[in-house]
């Protein structure tokens, strides 16, 4: 089993916020998930803004096949839409949590969502802030 952040891939000695101390813990019911990669939010209390919580939290983004059934040290994010690959629902959707804030951790704003392609079977981040072009592919 490797345990990764979005740009490296970690142990529990060169951590990311304790989440590979806490997948080492969780192993067998991490295994569990099957082979292959699972993507998901690793947030809660002491990362970043805390959203309230009094613990570290692991969110699978995968709502189609994790929604019904996952290990119990795993949540799922909350899906805010489904149907065809639309812009103005996806705007929509963010309008909402502009407006609402987070529905995974209510009274807290939202940082953005994950659009998952159902035909392409990839996952698009949408941030509602700082969502434009990197400066790096900026003129490239």
């Amino acid at each position: 089993m490797f345990v990764g952040s979005r740009t490296r891939w970690i142990t529990p000695d060169d951590d990311n916020f304790g989440f590979a101390a806490w997948a080492h813990e969780n192993k067998s019911d991490l295994l569990t998930l099957g082979p292959g990669r699972h993507f998901g939010e690793w947030w809660g209390a002491g990362i970043q803004r805390k959203y309230g919580q009094r613990n570290k939290r692991f969110s699978l983004f995968n709502v189609t096949r994790w929604n019904d059934s996952r290990p119990e040290c795993c949540d799922v994010v909350p899906t805010l839409y489904r149907g065809e690959f639309d812009q103005e629902q996806i705007t929509a959707c963010l309008d909402r949590l502009r407006v609402n804030g987070s529905e995974a951790a209510p009274g807290w704003s939202a940082e953005g969502i994950v659009v998952f392609h159902v035909a392409a079977g990839i996952g698009f981040k949408k941030t509602i802030l700082k969502d434009e072009v990197p400066k790096s592919l900026a003129g490239a």
